[in-house]
């Protein structure tokens, strides 16, 4: 009896069948599979900041662990489908945490275990949202580069906010004319 080419044939088969397996995201980058949603929740547009085609949403300071050298604040990150960006700390004392194998269950990080830039590379056909930390020895707003843009987000302080206007690139600044009155 000849079983092995039936057994190779429902081997191939099985796999064939099995959904991919998300490979692991390279360090500093987070792509499609490893986005957590598609959006963010409902009514967070009020606190939604904006730098190039990224969308960001801060949340509120952590409570300080024990002996610990950092704090954190959560931010979600959302791209339009399709988008590429590298966002980047531009704030002394800070640094951007999106590697979930380098989360801890007991908040107590430095700045070592996250990084001073991630790229992000979104979905084809539908936005995508991950959600990640700031690392802070201090500050608790912190500029962010994203695309050639630059954005200040906060951590919640529970007060309402004023939506922000989409950055703009810099610009070099133009003389003044004279009024022609």
């Amino acid at each position: 009896m000849r079983t092995t080419p039936v057994v190779a044939l429902l081997l191939v088969s099985a796999c064939a069948a099995a959904p991919p397996v998300a490979a692991a995201d390279p360090p500093g980058q987070r792509r499609c599979a490893g986005a957590a949603q598609r959006d963010f929740d409902a009514g967070m547009g009020a606190r939604v900041v904006t730098a190039g085609p990224a969308a960001m949403a801060a949340y509120r300071l952590s409570p300080a662990p024990e002996r610990a050298r950092a704090r954190t604040f959560k931010l979600a990150v959302r791209l339009p489908p399709g988008a590429d960006v590298t966002l980047a700390t531009r704030t002394p004392g800070t640094a951007l945490l999106f590697d979930e194998s380098r989360y801890r269950a007991d908040n107590s990080y430095t700045l070592a275990d996250g990084t001073p830039s991630y790229r992000f590379t979104g979905c084809a056909g539908a936005p995508a949202l991950w959600m990640g930390a700031v690392i802070t020895t201090g500050p608790t707003t912190v500029t962010i580069e994203a695309g050639g843009h630059t954005v200040s987000v906060t951590a919640y302080t529970g007060q309402p906010s004023q939506p922000s206007q989409p950055s703009q690139p810099s610009q070099p600044s133009q003389p003044s004319q004279p009024s022609q009155s």
